[in-house]
């Protein structure tokens, strides 16, 4: 008498879970919208952490994807156009952020740069003494 073999799982609606992963995606770059929108960076990290996190589902989804023909990816097209539309947002005020710091290091540059050179000290010691005196 051979073994029965146990049924396998049902069979997963992968539209269905890129639709979902799409959906935490969606909602991840919601609350670091609203927080870089507010100037809040405290959860810059987690956000991130959580952004590499769901790329990597679903770029192993997508190589599946192809292969679900026979179930309706209607909803997974909306969710991927709505996550393109907050990606978009989220480069936008990255970008805003980006500037801001690269600006506010130009001035932290340019402060270093003036009061190296300010006249105070020379490479031979203090500016009034250059001249042998002075004082």
């Amino acid at each position: 008498m051979k073994a029965e073999i146990p049924p396998t799982a049902a069979p997963v609606n992968l539209a269905a879970a890129l639709s979902g992963l799409l959906a935490r995606l969606a909602g991840v770059l919601e609350r670091e919208n609203a927080d870089l929108r507010g100037n809040d960076l405290s959860r810059f990290a987690e956000h991130a952490r959580q952004k590499d996190l769901l790329h990597l589902d679903i770029a192993r989804l997508a190589h599946s994807i192809k292969d679900d023909a026979g179930h309706d990816q209607t909803v997974a097209r909306q969710e991927l156009e709505r996550v393109k539309g907050l990606l978009a947002e989220n480069a936008r005020l990255l970008d805003v952020h980006l500037g801001a710091t690269r600006e506010f290091a130009g001035y932290v540059e340019d402060a270093i740069r003036n009061s190296a050179s300010d006249g105070t000290y020379t490479r031979d010691g203090l500016a009034g003494r250059r001249d042998g005196g002075g004082w």
